[in-house]
């Protein structure tokens, strides 16, 4: 008896260690559940600012509702005698503008990044290899890099004012990356896919642009809503390329910085404003995908 209640006691120390280590791994996981809930409200507060200020009256760095709630800065930015008007250009004016610049980047870019990926991808070129890396390595170029010899260019053909010649140097600058994305999407579009419209006497352009190109929608959408979303917050290319009225909205928010003082509301409404157009974007974009792969049940067996 004595044996068994010794054996017994052995047991319950055995498992006690184990209890505790489990317990231990269940706690592991919830602390860093709270972790990632303080950092996520952490990033949270200055967005809840930028919102309170936006309908504020006289928005300052606190969160405050003493001045009362108001719709008059979003209505403001567009008025006739806004402060925007004091340097020539207009925040509707400015985003039109933006808008310019974008979306031509993003359209030119996508087009020729896909008709440039499409042989990388399917045709054994002399030196293939050498120009994805050389691409590579444009892609990590800095615009530092290349903005002053550009200027001098534009300065020498009377390019500078120009949105048309803006947006050109804006797709030279995000084509490497767009074709280098393109590339790998076009990689993984099935080539017995292609080799069936060849049997069917399909030709190359015709196989790119109804089979290959519509197999990679998902892949022209990310080359799309990246080039626009580069091209919309860029703000170091068009201030110096660029000059009034034809400032986009990324350099004409300087409008709201005064020698001595700051207008937070005007601000907070303009970038609440400048924020939505890529969201929407993103938004419509990406329900054209819908999350489901489009290689499913192309190729059986």
């Amino acid at each position: 008896m004595a044996q068994t209640i010794a054996i017994s006691g052995d047991t319950r120390a055995r498992r006690a260690p184990a209890a505790a280590r489990h317990s231990t791994r269940s706690a592991s996981p919830r602390g860093w559940n709270i972790l990632a809930l303080a950092v996520g409200v952490l990033f949270l507060v200055p967005f809840i600012w930028l919102v309170v200020t936006a309908f504020t009256k006289n928005g300052t760095l606190a969160v405050s509702f003493s001045g009362g709630l108001t719709t008059g800065n979003f209505s403001g930015l567009f008025a006739a005698n806004s402060a925007s008007e004091a340097i020539g250009e207009g925040v509707g004016g400015a985003l039109l503008n933006s808008l310019y610049l974008s979306g031509g980047t993003m359209v030119i870019t996508t087009v020729i990044a896909v008709l440039t990926a499409y042989p990388l991808s399917r045709f054994n070129i002399p030196g293939r290899n050498v120009l994805v890396y050389a691409i590579v390595f444009v892609t990590g170029l800095p615009i530092i890099a290349v903005i002053i010899p550009t200027y001098d260019i534009f300065v020498s053909l009377n390019f500078v004012n120009s949105l048309w010649w803006t947006v050109l140097f804006l797709t030279a600058t995000s084509l490497p990356f767009a074709v280098w994305i393109g590339k790998n999407f076009i990689d993984s579009v099935p080539l017995e896919l292609e080799e069936a419209a060849s049997t069917d006497g399909a030709g190359t352009w015709r196989t790119l642009r109804h089979i290959t190109a519509p197999l990679c929608v998902p892949g022209l959408l990310v080359i799309a809503i990246y080039t626009f979303i580069q091209s919309w917050s860029n703000f170091f290319v068009p201030f110096i390329l660029l000059q009034t009225p034809k400032l986009p909205a990324s350099v004409t928010i300087y409008q709201f910085f005064g020698e001595h003082t700051i207008n937070y509301s005007g601000l907070c409404a303009f970038a609440l404003i400048f924020t939505a157009v890529p969201v929407v974007l993103y938004v419509l974009l990406s329900k054209r995908t819908g999350g489901v792969s489009m290689f499913s049940g192309a190729v059986k067996g």
